[in-house]
């Protein structure tokens, strides 16, 4: 089994931090916002209160990862006081037993509706990031499409590549999707649709749609 990819840093409270307010932590040694974004965080965030109260995310904090540090919001009921020493867990995705699901597009040929009909990834995975990749740049003006992923009849909750003329341009432009929050998981049974919403037809332009998929460790050999 891979080991558990987690960093920490710790700092004292300057000011009490009410129930709901937040407060900044910069990133523990090593790390940066991209060691967390698209996709890379885990789901183990956790802070401690004085090396003794362990506070669970989406159990009474949340994170938040910014460009230059790490917010966390007190939602633990109660103010922290100023002098509290507070200290970051912050969870990194384990292992690399990833894979990525290609799609060419034209996207001349791109409609509302579906792009691609439930294909058949054939693992117990997650979907974590989708991002398109340019190969040909689109040169008309105002166009656009909304590209979102379907497991079975329920859309993933986030993924969404939003194509526009401007973004998809200059060769080699990467357009990123939203953050992947829920709706994502894959067995073996799943059927994997991509879907085109709010198409204002493209004339031209290509490229290629990457979905990462992280394998669920308890089913690798």
């Amino acid at each position: 089994m891979p080991s558990n990819r987690s960093s920490s840093n710790a700092m004292v409270l300057a000011s009490a931090v009410a129930n709901n307010a937040t407060v900044d932590i910069g990133y523990p040694a090593g790390t940066s916002q991209n060691n967390y974004n698209a996709g890379n965080a885990g789901s183990g965030h956790y802070v401690m209160l004085n090396d003794n109260d362990k506070i669970a995310a989406g159990a009474g904090v949340a994170f938040s990862f910014g460009a230059a540090a790490i917010t966390i919001t007190n939602q633990s009921g109660y103010t922290w006081p100023a002098g509290t020493r507070l200290a970051v867990n912050a969870d990194q995705q384990d292992g690399n037993q990833v894979i990525f699901l290609q799609f060419p597009l034209k996207l001349a040929k791109v409609a509302n509706g579906d792009v691609v009909t439930e294909m058949r990834p054939g693992v117990f995975g997650a979907l974590e990031y989708a991002e398109f990749v340019t190969t040909d740049p689109v040169t008309t003006a105002g166009k656009a499409a909304s590209l979102n992923l379907e497991i079975d009849t329920t859309d993933v909750t986030g993924g969404v590549v939003a194509l526009t003329s401007a973004a998809a341009t200059p060769l080699g432009k990467v357009i990123a999707g939203s953050a992947i929050t829920g709706n994502n998981k894959l067995t073996p049974a799943s059927k994997l649709s991509l879907k085109a919403s709010g198409v204002t037809a493209f004339a031209e332009g290509e490229g290629v749609l990457f979905v990462r998929v992280r394998l669920n460790q308890d089913f690798n050999y």
